[in-house]
């Protein structure tokens, strides 16, 4: 159990490194150069089928979607008796939610202005919402069956699965002209940090828990 909580806290603090990194390359000249780039590059690739497209996907990592999903998903953990396992992954959701917004207002980025955005936001541009609460949910999934099943193929098929639809709602934020490329890679590290820490936490107390109540975990 100690190797398992040292390895989850060192991964995170490479991702926080890593974070850190691109919050500098961010406010540099540099950074600005790429998502620029990327930004005129995707106009291009606009048209009526792929913004119909697109509006679809970048709904899979809204709020909006994500609170009765997990609902949900909590209610099923609670309901298989996997107490842990829901009230982790409940917060971990809410947790996520709330550190991407104390982020945005931190750094205060305004949102790509190169062309009309396809959708409407209101909040700060950095890190990407979206992405990152597209990570905690679906890298929460993933988490929970890793978690519960040591099966390689469920455990293979559900980790590809959430990371096409992370990588999706990630691209169709910058194709929508509501998110910089180095947003939606922010919000990738954000969700990614706490889905590592949240499934450490998660694993540190099941197996506590285990020890004093065999099979309920």
């Amino acid at each position: 159990m100690g190797l398992y909580l040292t390895a989850g806290f060192a991964a995170s603090a490479f991702v926080v490194l890593l974070f850190g990194s691109l919050a500098g390359f961010v406010s540099g000249p540099e950074g600005y150069a790429l998502d620029r780039h990327v930004t005129l590059a995707v106009r291009r690739w606009h048209t009526p089928g792929h913004d119909r497209l697109l509006r679809d996907i970048t709904a899979l990592g809204d709020f909006l979607v994500l609170l009765p999903a997990t609902l949900a998903v909590t209610a099923a953990l609670a309901w298989k008796g996997h107490r842990v396992s829901a009230r982790l992954f409940a917060g971990s959701v809410a947790g996520g939610f709330l550190l991407n917004s104390l982020l945005k207002w931190s750094f205060e980025r305004v949102r790509p202005d190169l062309w009309p955005p396809l959708v409407t936001e209101h909040t700060f541009s950095f890190p990407s919402g979206h992405t990152s609460m597209a990570t905690v949910f679906y890298g929460g999934v993933v988490a929970v069956v890793f978690h519960l099943t040591p099966s390689a193929r469920p455990r293979l098929a559900c980790f590809l699965g959430a990371a096409a639809l992370i990588a999706a709602v990630a691209v169709s934020r910058v194709y929508l002209g509501a998110h910089w490329l180095t947003d939606v890679v922010g919000g990738l590290l954000v969700g990614l940090f706490w889905v590592i820490l949240c499934a450490t936490g998660t694993e540190f107390l099941a197996r506590r828990q285990a020890l004093r109540q065999p099979g309920n975990l």
